[in-house]
């Protein structure tokens, strides 16, 4: 939800992203790479493909084509990258880590939308 939040410009997408950030410290909440839980990443990141896109003056579908195969991607390396990082720290500093991360990739691909680049 970090990318559908950082290319909305409404507070409730905003809101609902900062729960899942917290949801996701859960430990009942199943691995996001689950068959149910990626494609749910996969559509997101097919819908800020299809905004991209649009903003950009680039084709949509496309555009929605390679934001699902970067949700996909990126759901497999987070989560391999937060395995690793529990392994030499706590499971929740690791999980911080994690989302410092993808917040700021998601606000500095949001940034470089903004200014055209």
């Amino acid at each position: 939800m970090a990318g559908v939040a950082a290319v909305s410009r409404r507070a409730p997408t905003r809101l609902f992203a900062t729960g899942e950030l917290i949801y996701d410290k859960l430990p009942s909440v199943p691995r996001r790479v689950a068959p149910s839980l990626l494609v749910g990443r996969v559509a997101a990141g097919a819908l800020v493909g299809v905004v991209v896109g649009g903003r950009t003056g680039h084709n949509r579908a496309g555009s929605a084509i390679v934001g699902g195969l970067i949700a996909f991607a990126s759901a497999h390396l987070t989560y391999r990258m937060r395995r690793a990082l529990s392994e030499h720290m706590s499971p929740m500093a690791a999980a911080l880590v994690e989302d410092g991360i993808v917040v700021g990739a998601a606000r500095a691909g949001a940034a470089l939308l903004r200014s055209g680049g």
